[in-house]
């Protein structure tokens, strides 16, 4: 089955701004502009790119599927479970809290299955609008992390109002969640906060920085990068790749030029065209002798 042009350029569109936000569409219009035919637009990528894609879109579909039926089902107040954050703001309608809840629907929906598959219970602040997950505990260990519109928690031995700045602080990744899946799409913020925390762990990391250290449990180390062995051996070979990668450019930009059709050698003499007088009488005409 072969579908239209128009429904192509919708798939591939909605694809791209699904999975890569902005960046995502501004990358699927440089890709039509210099790769698809002039008549007729094909899209065929290699199966493993074309796989990537898929799984994408299917993670993303499965988010967005689990937050519709937790935003259906009926989920207890955390008000009434022992031990959960409870975090005080103004009921009044907020633009940008649901501009955030949206960009953050299919994150959210995977934070809210993984509580579920682990068994944890979930609860909904209705002072903060945000679902937390206690007893959550997550692949970094015992931290607790936001995933778009929920935090996942594991039980700490802290009081109640140290509970509740820990969720202050994590619901305050929240925007962050949101702003790096519009520019990115939905992987976005994770890859920058994971590049982040490898050079500037911890309190230095500039995430956790906006959302706040001492609600974080941080205690102040400074600013500055940390370069240890593992981030110079990094750097060097990120170095080494842009290198290898202009080099390979411009090598392929002087192949390309050498190959033109204009830059060939002739492949021989071609025949000149002279006037030679009729022998009849009759006036001349024109004759192809070689050239000697």
């Amino acid at each position: 089955m072969t579908l239209s042009r128009r429904a192509q350029m919708v798939l591939g569109g909605g694809s791209a701004i699904l999975l890569g936000g902005i960046l995502g569409l501004a990358l699927w219009s440089w890709w039509l502009r210099h790769h698809r035919p002039r008549r007729e637009l094909v899209v065929r990528f290699p199966r493993g790119r074309a796989a990537v894609i898929a799984l994408g879109l299917v993670v993303i579909a499965v988010g967005a599927c689990w937050r519709l039926i937790m935003a259906i089902q009926s989920v207890p107040s955390c008000a009434s479970s022992a031990g959960a954050p409870v975090v005080t703001r103004s009921s009044s309608f907020d633009l940008s809290l649901v501009a955030q809840k949206v960009a953050t629907w299919p994150e959210t929906g995977i934070g809210e299955l993984y509580a579920r598959a682990r068994g944890a219970p979930v609860c909904w602040s209705r002072s903060a609008n945000y679902y937390v997950a206690i007893h959550a505990n997550t692949l970094i260990g015992a931290r607790a992390i936001n995933l778009g519109d929920v935090i996942l928690s594991p039980r700490y031995s802290m009081s109640r109002d140290e509970m509740a700045a820990l969720a202050r602080h994590e619901a305050g990744h929240r925007p962050q969640w949101a702003m790096g899946t519009i520019i990115g799409g939905p992987f976005a913020f994770p890859a920058a906060y994971a590049i982040d925390e490898f050079f500037f762990p911890r309190s230095r990391n500039h995430f956790e920085r906006l959302a706040g250290l001492k609600s974080g449990g941080y205690s102040d180390s400074g600013t500055g990068p940390v370069l240890g062995p593992a981030q110079l051996a990094t750097l060097a070979a990120l170095s080494a790749f842009v290198v290898v990668v202009l080099f390979a450019a411009r090598y392929r930009r002087a192949s390309s030029r050498s190959r033109r059709p204009g830059d060939l050698p002739e492949s021989g003499p071609s025949p000149s065209r002279i006037q030679v007088p009729d022998q009849s009488g009759a006036g001349s005409t024109n004759r192809d002798l070689p050239m000697p």
